[in-house]
């Protein structure tokens, strides 16, 4: 049963794609350009400081094979550590956009509802989700418009 239950959340995690996974999108997109734009630069740096200091001084050929390989070590884990932090980035563009995307969701069911004739509808959200206010303020015409419900 737990598993069922887990499977619904994260099949609904995705409210609304369109307007998450563009979210999400933009969000990693800017996330990636400055990950590489930093790893372009700093390796620039790197490269060029490695190039003159290890290449120029008096050091013996496996020192030099040495220092080279822990620069590629230290290239590598900042890339593997770039690619972790852009699947935080998308975990964390999904969860936002999940605090969005609902309560427009439900918006748009409360308001089909009251096109329908419904005039009984009310918004409400979780606890934790956007547009309380706007939810609140909706909720307040409605009951001006149509008392009694």
């Amino acid at each position: 049963m737990q598993n069922s239950t887990y499977k619904r959340n994260l099949k609904n995690l995705l409210i609304n794609p369109d307007y998450q996974l563009r979210y999400v999108f933009w969000l990693t997109s800017s996330g990636f350009a400055l990950v590489l734009l930093n790893a372009l630069i700093a390796y620039s740096y790197i490269n060029e400081n490695y190039v003159t200091l290890v290449d120029l001084s008096p050091m013996t050929d496996e020192a030099k094979v040495q220092l080279y390989t822990e620069l590629r070590h230290l290239i590598y884990s900042l890339t593997g550590l770039s690619f972790a932090f852009m699947f935080v980035m998308i975990a964390l563009g999904i969860f936002l956009s999940h605090r969005t995307a609902g309560p427009l969701y439900h918006f748009k069911r409360v308001f089909h509802e009251i096109k329908a004739g419904n005039l009984n509808q009310r918004i409400h959200l979780r606890p934790k989700d956007e547009f309380q206010d706007v939810a609140k303020g909706f909720n307040e015409m409605m009951d001006s418009i149509h008392p009694g419900s």
